[in-house]
C-alpha cells in the first residue's frame, strides 16, 4: 500500500495498493499475447489509434492538469502545458512515414537494407517531474514500431498515469498495448528479468539509473537511461541582450520549480559583465511569488516531496558553507522555497558532483574564453548547454569541445519532439524523441538479398 501526497499542505490525496505476484504475471502475460497482435498492425492503424488518443487527452485536459498540480506541486498553467505538449508529440509522430523504419545500403547485392522492427514488451520506470509528458514520449515512438509498453510511474504520481491509462483504453488501444504496473521498487528486478520483457527505458537520477542500468545489462535487456543534469548556461560579454539573456537564464532555472534535468542550473558568465548579469537575474527570481497554483498568475510551484524538499535545503546549506556567496537568499516554507542566487567559485564540488533539482541558481565567471571548456565539462554530467554570443561561429567552434549530448546556441535546451534528447557522461545513454528513439529499442534487422 502506499498514498499520493499532496505537496502544498502535506495531505493525503488516495491510497493506492501494490500489484500482486498473480496480478504483477497475469499484466506481463496479457503484454505478450497484447504484443503478437499489436506489432502486426498496419502502419495506417497504429496512426489511427495515436490520433483518436491525442483527441482524448484534449478532451480530458483540464482533469488531468488538475491532477498534475494535485500531486507534484507545479502551477496549473505549467500542468496544461505539459499536456498540450503531450498531444504535440503524438501528432508529430503521427505525421511520419512508415518509410522510417527502413534504410538502404548500398553493395554488390540485388538488395541490401536495414528494417527497424519490434522487439516486444517494454519496461517503462518514470519520473515524477513530468509525470505525463515523461510516459508519452518514452510510449509513443515504441507503440509505433510496434512494441508495447508497461509503465512503472513513480508513486507520488500514481493517478497521473492511472488516468493515462484509461485514456489509453478509451482511445481504443487493444488491451494490453499499454499497461500501468503500480509495484514496489523491490519488484522492478523480477519484472526485467521475465522473460517477457525485451527492454527497459528509464528518467530518474543517476544513482537509480545506474542500477536500473545494471539489471538490463544482467538480464541483457536493451535500455535507455535518461538520468540528470548540471547543464551550464555560457554568457559571452558580447551577448545581444545581457537582460533577455538573464531573463531566459532565469525562465530556465526555474520552470517546473527548477525541478527539470535540462535547466539552466550553472550561470557562467563573462566576468565583465556578470554583476549586471546578477542584478538582472534577482529582479527576475523576485517575481516569482508564493501563490494559488490554480491561480493562471503563479509562476512558481512547491518541491513535490518533503524528503527532496530537505535534501535540497541541505544542499543550499553545504554549497555556501562551501564558499557560496549569497546573492539571493531563499525562504523555506514547508515544500515551498523561494528562489535563491548563490555565486561560487569554479571549484565548488557540491555544484560539481550533485544535481540541484530546485530554485537555485548558481553563478561562477570565466575571464578568457579559453577557459570555457574546461568549466562547462568540470561535472559528472553531460545532458545539455546553451552559449550566449553574437558570434554564431564561435560559439559552434566552441559547442565541439563541450562534452553533452545537446547544445543550444542562443536559445534554452528544451524537449522538441522533432529532435534527439538524451546525454553522455552519468546524464545517461540513447535517445528519446525524434525519429532516433523509435531505433532505440528496435531490432536493427540487415536483410540481404542474392540473385540465385
Amino acid at each position: 500500500m502506499f498514498q499520493t501526497i499532496n505537496p502544498v499542505d502535506n495531505n493525503i490525496l488516495k491510497t493506492y495498493y501494490f500489484l500482486s505476484e498473480k496480478d504483477i504475471k497475469t499484466r506481463l502475460s496479457i503484454a505478450h499475447h497484447a504484443y503478437k497482435k499489436w506489432k502486426n498492425y498496419p502502419f495506417d492503424s497504429k496512426v489511427k489509434c495515436l490520433t483518436k488518443l491525442y483527441s482524448c487527452m484534449q478532451e480530458t485536459i483540464d482533469i488531468t492538469s488538475y491532477l498534475i498540480t494535485q500531486e507534484m506541486g507545479k502551477p496549473i498553467t505549467q500542468s496544461r502545458l505539459e499536456v498540450n505538449k503531450s498531444i504535440n508529440l503524438c501528432k508529430y509522430y503521427c505525421q511520419l512515414k512508415e518509410s522510417i523504419f527502413f534504410q538502404k545500403i548500398s553493395t554488390e547485392y540485388e538488395k541490401s537494407y536495414v528494417r527497424f522492427e519490434s522487439i516486444g514488451p517494454i519496461l517503462g520506470i518514470m519520473p515524477w517531474n513530468y509525470p505525463i509528458w515523461q510516459t508519452i514520449r518514452s510510449a509513443i515512438p515504441n507503440l509505433l514500431l510496434g512494441n508495447v509498453i508497461l509503465i512503472k510511474p513513480a508513486m507520488n504520481t500514481a493517478g497521473c498515469s492511472m488516468i493515462l491509462e484509461k485514456i489509453f483504453i478509451k482511445s481504443g488501444f487493444p488491451e494490453g498495448v499499454f499497461q500501468v504496473l503500480l509495484i514496489d521498487i523491490s519488484k522492478i528486478e523480477s519484472v526485467i528479468a521475465n522473460i517477457v520483457i525485451q527492454g527497459v527505458t528509464f528518467t530518474g537520477s543517476t544513482l537509480s539509473g545506474s542500477i536500473i542500468g545494471s539489471l538490463s545489462g544482467k538480464y541483457i535487456k536493451k535500455s535507455v537511461l535518461e538520468l540528470g543534469g548540471n547543464d551550464a548556461f555560457v554568457v559571452m560579454k558580447d551577448v545581444e541582450d545581457i537582460k533577455k539573456t538573464a531573463k531566459l537564464a532565469t525562465e530556465s532555472r526555474l520552470n517546473n520549480t527548477g525541478q527539470t534535468c535540462i535547466s539552466a542550473k550553472r550561470f557562467i558568465v563573462d566576468k565583465s559583465i556578470v554583476n549586471d548579469f546578477i542584478d538582472i537575474v534577482i529582479q527576475e527570481m523576485k517575481e516569482y511569488q508564493k501563490g494559488d497554483l490554480y491561480n493562471e498568475s503563479t509562476k512558481i510551484g512547491y518541491i513535490s516531496r518533503s524528503d527532496l524538499s530537505e535534501k535540497l535545503y541541505q544542499q543550499y546549506k553545504n554549497i555556501i558553507l562551501n564558499g557560496g556567496k549569497v546573492c539571493l537568499e531563499t525562504n523555506k516554507d514547508g515544500n515551498f522555497f523561494s528562489p535563491s542566487l548563490l555565486r561560487i567559485e569554479k571549484d565548488n564540488f557540491i555544484v560539481k558532483k550533485e544535481e540541484i533539482f530546485g530554485p537555485i541558481g548558481i553563478v561562477s565567471v570565466f575571464s578568457r574564453e579559453e577557459e570555457i571548456p574546461d568549466i562547462v565539462n568540470n561535472t559528472c554530467y553531460g545532458l545539455g548547454a546553451s552559449i550566449w554570443t553574437k558570434d554564431l561561429e564561435k560559439a559552434e567552434k566552441l559547442s565541439k569541445k563541450i562534452d553533452t549530448g545537446m547544445v543550444f546556441i542562443n536559445d534554452i535546451v528544451k524537449s522538441d519532439p522533432r529532435i534527439p534528447f538524451g546525454g553522455v557522461k552519468k546524464s545517461g545513454y540513447g535517445r528519446e524523441l525524434s525519429i532516433l528513439s523509435i531505433k532505440e529499442l528496435s531490432n536493427w534487422k540487415t536483410v540481404i538479398i542474392k540473385k540465385s
